[in-house]
């Protein structure tokens, strides 16, 4: 199916609920790094497209996903319970416990678009992500390079339930086997700075020999150059996943050697024009719509993406 990405107006203000993996941090309660220009996105989409966008969020304060999933279920359930919400877009916290409310939503008559991190349902109207397998993929390419071809590298990992997560290591492995690369050994952090920084100060006691620890989203690059900066091992590349305002920062300090941009707010922009399309017209779209980049953000090219954002 050809998707036509001419964004149109809606013909009525329709109410949007917009639905991410929000986690509170601290007693500031502000939207993560990469949460907050998607909420950015679904907004200025709102104002373009003449729709109302809610942000659903959950006022649960935990340290892993898992604490959230039961949360997110029953704001699903309350919007639906509530019965004035015309369309979904929800980033779900487990892409198998999320599904059966959400196809209570779109049984209900709310469609719903997931974004970021699939759900596991054919009733979606689509899934709209930045292709993690191919960004992984070009990431362990990009390490194989910089190693000149062979090396011994680490990977830490996002929740093993999370599909964005699976496919992310799955991609980082098809581009470490461009090259001679040993792999040592990998596991999760759960997407978190300080599991991370346990995990790589461990790895750094027990392995002589690191060239570098590939992470799946920045927090978890961030907790491993916290180690390595501590350990005094420098010499080891660090990559993260998301292109956080943090993560470019030390990008540009060369405390991260890389990281990819996954541009959350055009994805939050897409899903958003997608549920005006179908509730103007009906259009319908193909199961997975994958963004066409794959930046990858480097010491070379940092300093653009600082200047777009004010960081610089």
């Amino acid at each position: 199916m050809t998707v036509d990405f001419t964004e149109i107006t809606a013909s009525h203000p329709w109410r949007i609920a917009f639905v991410p993996k929000f986690k509170l941090y601290g007693e500031t309660k502000h939207l993560s790094s990469y949460w907050q220009p998607a909420w950015d996105g679904a907004q200025k989409a709102g104002d373009d497209f003449g729709v109302q966008v809610e942000l659903v969020v959950s006022d649960t304060l935990g340290s892993a996903d898992a604490e959230y999933v039961e949360p997110q279920i029953r704001l699903v359930a309350a919007l639906i319970e509530k019965g004035e919400t015309d369309g979904l877009v929800i980033a779900p916290f487990d892409s198998n416990r999320l599904a059966p409310v959400i196809e209570k939503a779109i049984a209900a008559g709310i469609p719903v678009v997931a974004m970021d991190t699939p759900v596991n349902s054919d009733q979606l109207l689509s899934f709209v992500v930045f292709d993690n397998y191919s960004a992984g993929q070009a990431i362990g390419e990009w390490v194989v390079q910089k190693l000149g071809g062979k090396g011994n590298v680490l990977i830490l990992d996002g929740p093993p339930d999370q599909q964005n997560a699976i496919d992310r290591r799955n991609g980082f492995l098809a581009g470490l086997r461009s090259g001679d690369i040993n792999v040592l050994g990998a596991k999760t952090a759960d997407w978190e700075i300080d599991p991370a920084h346990k995990i790589a100060a461990d790895w750094l006691d027990k392995f002589a020999d690191i060239d570098a620890i590939i992470a799946a989203n920045d927090n978890m690059a961030l907790g491993a150059a916290q180690a390595i900066a501590e350990a005094n091992r420098k010499e080891i590349l660090v990559t993260g996943f998301d292109a956080t305002d943090i993560a470019l920062q030390a990008v540009a300090a060369g405390q991260i050697s890389a990281t990819v941009d996954q541009a959350p707010g055009e994805q939050a922009r897409l899903a958003i024009q997608m549920l005006i399309k179908h509730l103007k017209t009906g259009e319908t779209f193909p199961p997975i719509i994958y963004l066409p980049e794959i930046p990858l953000v480097t010491p070379e090219n940092v300093d653009t993406y600082l200047l777009q954002r004010g960081l610089r």
